[in-house]
């Protein structure tokens, strides 16, 4: 009888917890969007519609433009509102309130920072049409909010409910992608800290204005590239000062940056069928849901087809029929640091061009999950926020473009009407937003280039290292004016490229900045370009897959040659990884681990100890630098004895280099994912693993939260961009006009929930690098919209 108790207890609390389960799945299946039937939308003009294909990508038809956006509000709602919010409380600095205090330090840069009022007076300035599209979009947000009978998992997680979408939210996410791609305050401290700790010609060694192979996209017209003198004896007297080189290691690393991009444009000369075409692929930190939300919207006579950030009623890239435009990331320099010059008698004032002035103040209370509310205090002078961190022991403040309100603005908006590439590009130069390359071609046959958003007009400085403006002998001017901002249109080569290098010389009068990306996928891209006839939409997305990268060739032939004095027997493997590497980044690519390793490594071990001094000055200093392979490498040919890293431990530079390949060979080893006896391939050690924000603190949710990890191809210096978890979030190539040709990759899917049959359909896609249809297919499910006098709030 108690064995018969206890299997009918066992059964029944089976019974139950399987009964829960189940409750919690049609729960959460609940709070899935619905497109499907009629959905009154207050504040609609007329009838709207949308259609929604097997790979849930919305079709919007709508009389207008602010309708068009009131329905895109409502389905990018649906499908992302937990990214939504997550994007406006990061800028806001409201993430600790409901993910707890791990989240404290990024709310208070943000609070400092001061983005919430930033966005509410940038809604001010705005002009009615910008404001009249920023409400449509609010509303539809809000009404879907209202319409949900469940809340996206994540709000039920984490115990709250959203609140009301309001236009200034909008702008917190525009803001936030300007603080991606364009915060360049920690170089600036690394800058800053070097140019103090070092002599000048060593300052100047380290810091060269352009790599090798910007140097000749230039056509080696830049006499900024001229290559410094090595100051041998400089470098000497900060190695024989040094406390022991091996205590800088960690001082020097170059990661790739987390943002950036590739595009390029080609004219008719170049194509199969006499007509322009633009690829672009967004370079950015890869999460669940991704950060794109792909649309076609129609109003009027404009059809539109792309990607929109959710949260922002725009489209990002794509093609308007006429004219088609991507974008990538300039790498420049919009952010000052300025040496705030305290007032010895009185601690509450500083020194300013026009005299002694009181610091302004404000307190910003922050209430942190599981913990009391937390009040801090910011201090604020005329050219902005003072930082919490101190630079070489005085205060700084930041003068940041990101935080006047004059240079945000939605002009971008107007492209659906530009008519060809001279109309967009002088909108582009017009336009308030992140400073970006813009690159664009027509369906007349034009390409062009330009930058959009606003460059500082600097007076008295470059912006490289901070200063004091005190004695207003430094500052701003304003902005550089439209006209005067650089472009090019229909070059004799057919093409124009930019992957985040430099695309001016020494000539330009104004500084864009000093951080721009190493030169290598721009030359790579021009390469192929210069010899390619009869281009396809299929050949460019193969571009956009190349994977060749003789960037580490030197690195490869210098580790050959260390082998030479090596033991062969004993490196016999080694030596045939590194032969059998053929200068391609694919899974199966043998021995470019061990090279790429090798490379960070001596980045490290020769760079580091000749910094040691801007570690003493700043204890938190780190050196990284896209174009510090021209210093490194000029080291390495040169292996003068008085410049040898660790000299008590290795007779010479063979030793010490020999010494640093082995480490790299058992690092590679060590991190490869699969445990062999063979030297493991690119792809064990080159893995994708997009991760939804939960997951970390929700280990037993990963299989749904994530994305599998998987072997991807591709490098840091690879056209086919992948480093440390960022890569292309989308793969763009369209023809203005012939969009039906169109290819779109993205990784993931359109939904954000992960129960979506959409979360991660295209994911596999954009692995394999299988192309997609940039236009949605065949209708699937269909909502239509009928304007409603009453608006309800979520």
């Amino acid at each position: 009888m108690a064995m018969k108790r206890r299997f009918r207890l066992l059964l029944s609390m089976g019974l139950l917890a399987t009964s829960l389960i189940a409750g919690l799945y049609l729960v959460l299946r609940l709070s899935l969007p619905k497109f499907d039937g009629v959905q009154q939308l207050a504040g609609l003009g007329a009838p709207a519609e949308v259609s929604l294909d097997k790979l849930g990508i919305p079709k919007i038809s709508a009389e207008n433009r602010e309708d068009a956006f009131r329905v895109l509000g409502f389905v990018t709602c649906g499908e992302r509102l937990f990214q939504m919010d997550l994007s406006r409380r990061q800028m806001a600095g409201r993430l600790a309130e409901v993910m707890g205090a791990g989240l404290k330090k990024s709310d208070i840069r943000h609070r400092v920072m001061g983005f919430e009022q930033v966005a509410k007076n940038i809604l001010q300035r705005l002009p009615e049409d910008e404001k009249r599209v920023l409400e449509a979009y609010a509303q539809g947000v809000n009404q879907a909010m209202n319409a949900m009978q469940v809340l996206p998992p994540e709000f039920l997680l984490l115990r709250y409910r959203p609140a009301v979408w309001r236009p200034e939210d909008s702008l917190l996410v525009v803001l936030g992608m300007e603080e991606t791609l364009g915060w360049t305050g920690e170089a600036e401290r690394m800058d800053t800290t070097m140019k103090a700790a070092l002599p000048p010609a060593v300052y100047d060694f380290f810091t060269p204005p352009m790599d090798h192979y910007t140097d000749q996209i230039l056509n080696g017209r830049s006499a900024q590239n001229r290559p410094v003198p090595l100051p041998k004896d400089d470098l000497a007297a900060l190695l024989q000062h040094g406390a022991g080189n091996e205590q800088y290691s960690g001082i020097s690393d170059y990661g790739a940056p987390s943002g950036g991009s590739n595009a390029w444009v080609v004219g008719p000369q170049k194509t199969w069928n006499g007509r322009t075409i633009l690829a672009n692929d967004m370079h950015m930190k890869l999460r669940m849901p991704n950060i794109w939300y792909r649309a076609e919207i129609s109003y009027g006579d404009v059809r539109l087809t792309g990607l929109t950030l959710p949260g922002v009623p725009l489209l990002a890239v794509g093609s308007n029929g006429r004219v088609a435009w991507g974008l990538t990331s300039i790498q420049g320099d919009f952010v000052d640091l300025v040496s705030v010059n305290v007032d010895p008698g009185d601690p509450q004032r500083y020194h300013t061009p026009q005299g002694p002035a009181k610091f302004g103040e404000r307190a910003e209370t922050m209430q942190v999950r599981g913990e009391s509310d937390q009040t801090i205090n910011v201090r604020t002078t005329i050219w902005g926020p003072v930082l919490p961190d101190s630079l070489l022991g005085k205060p700084v403040a930041v003068r940041w473009t990101a935080l006047d309100p004059a240079a945000t603005d939605l002009q971008m908006l107007d492209l659906d009407k530009a008519m060809d590439v001279t109309s967009a590009l002088n909108l582009f130069n017009r336009a308030g937003s992140p400073p970006l390359n813009a690159l664009v071609a027509d369906s007349n046959g034009n390409i062009g280039w330009t930058i959009t958003g606003k460059i500082p007009k600097r007076f008295g400085l470059d912006g490289a290292v901070s200063a004091s403006w005190a004695d207003g002998m430094r500052g701003w001017d304003g902005y550089v004016p439209p006209d005067e901002l650089p472009r090019t249109q229909n070059p004799p080569s057919g093409f124009i490229v930019n992957a985040n290098q430099r695309m001016v010389d020494y000539r330009y009068p104004y500084v864009i900045g000093h951080y721009f990306d190493n030169g290598y996928r721009a030359y790579r891209i021009g390469e192929r370009l210069s010899q390619a006839k009869e281009i396809t939409e299929r050949d460019l997305l193969d571009l956009q897959l190349d994977t060749r990268t003789e960037f580490y060739r030197f690195y490869q032939q210098l580790a050959l040659s260390v082998l030479d004095n090596g033991d062969r027997e004993a490196d016999a493997q080694l030596r045939s990884s590194l032969e059998r590497w053929d200068g391609f980044a694919e899974r199966d690519s043998t021995g470019l681990a061990i090279v790429v390793e090798f490379r960070r490594m001596l980045i490290d071990t020769v760079i580091s100890p000749f910094l040691g001094k801007c570690r003493s000055l700043d204890p938190a200093f780190r050196f990284s630098r896209a174009t510090v392979d021209g210093p490194l490498q000029r080291l390495l040919e040169a292996k003068l004895p008085e410049l040898q890293p660790e000299k008590t431990n290795y007779k010479d530079w063979n030793s010490f280099l020999y010494d640093v390949l082995k480490r790299a060979e058992r690092n590679v080893d060590e991190q490869s994912q699969a445990k062999t006896q063979l030297p493991p391939d690119w792809g064990q050690n080159n893995q994708v693993s997009m991760m939804h924000p939960l997951s970390s603190s929700l280990p037993l949710l990963k299989y749904w939260l994530d994305m599998p990890k998987q072997a991807l191809p591709g490098c840091a210096q690879c056209i086919r961009w992948y480093a440390h978890g960022n890569g292309a979030s989308e793969r763009l190539i369209v023809s203005p006009g012939q969009e039906n040709l169109g290819i779109l990759h993205m990784p993931g899917g359109q939904s954000g929930h992960p129960l979506s049959p959409h979360y991660g359909d295209q994911h596999q896609a954009w692995i394999e690098g299988r192309p997609l249809p940039l236009l949605s297919g065949q209708s699937v499910y269909r909502l239509a919209f009928q304007p409603s006098a009453t608006a309800g709030t979520p």
